[in-house]
């Protein structure tokens, strides 16, 4: 049981740094063909890795996380309503304190402000980005995280995998907003975090969660698209 224990902590280590080192490389290093070089690096490891340890080195057969136990409905409710408060929270208090042109211009040298180009980003991330979350953070980790933990419940796993989670979308929310907005969406973060979780330990499909995921994130573009189109 150590053995399997130390094995699992070792996972987890190899992985959950890989996101944030991604991004804090984009940011500083001042070579955009090498970052771009070191985000496509960065995602590659992050699926095959996974996929080794489990297939080879723990000898487990190919799955595909079938839904087995349902949880269609509470996905889509919970993803519904994760992009209900996303919408309300633009409407009701970012419009009136983030500095939305500000975005523009940031966003806009990326090439965002073409409807086509923001189209192309919106279905990236919730076809392909989305799903290699679940993979990642939802699977694989919190599945290593119950190892560590052992028979002592949810919670814990549950905690270190949002706390993963949340720890390299705090860095994107740093490079661009004021610290209370950082605080607010860490939280949301956090929170969500917690939801998927819980979500793929109640239900044991990366494909439940990920339409919770999806769903929220369709929320979060329809206020992105009303940033960056006007």
């Amino acid at each position: 049981m150590e053995e399997e224990r130390r094995r699992a902590w070792i996972a987890i280590l190899l992985i959950a740094p890989i996101p944030s080192l991604n991004l804090l490389f984009s940011q500083y290093s001042g070579d955009g063909s090498l970052a771009q070089a070191v985000f496509v690096l960065s995602k590659v490891w992050l699926l095959a890795l996974p996929l080794w340890w489990y297939l080879k080195l723990e000898g487990n057969p190919i799955s595909w996380s079938p839904p087995t136990r349902g949880g269609w409905g509470v996905a889509a409710a919970l993803g519904l309503g994760m992009g209900g408060v996303i919408l309300a929270a633009w409407f009701i208090i970012g419009v009136r304190v983030i500095d939305v042109e500000e975005i523009r211009t940031t966003w806009g040298m990326f090439g965002m402000t073409d409807w086509r180009i923001l189209l192309m980003a919106c279905l990236y991330w919730i076809f392909l980005n989305s799903v290699l979350e679940e993979f990642v953070f939802r699977w694989f980790i919190t599945t290593r995280a119950e190892t560590v933990f052992g028979d002592s419940g949810m919670a814990k796993p549950i905690l270190l995998s949002a706390t993963v989670f949340t720890i390299h979308h705090i860095i994107v929310l740093a490079f661009s907003v004021v610290w209370w907005v950082v605080v607010l969406g860490t939280t949301a973060i956090f929170v969500s975090g917690l939801l998927f979780s819980w979500l793929y330990l109640r239900y044991r499909s990366v494909w439940v969660v990920w339409l919770c995921h999806a769903i929220a994130d369709v929320g979060l573009f329809i206020v992105i698209a009303i940033i960056m189109l006007g």
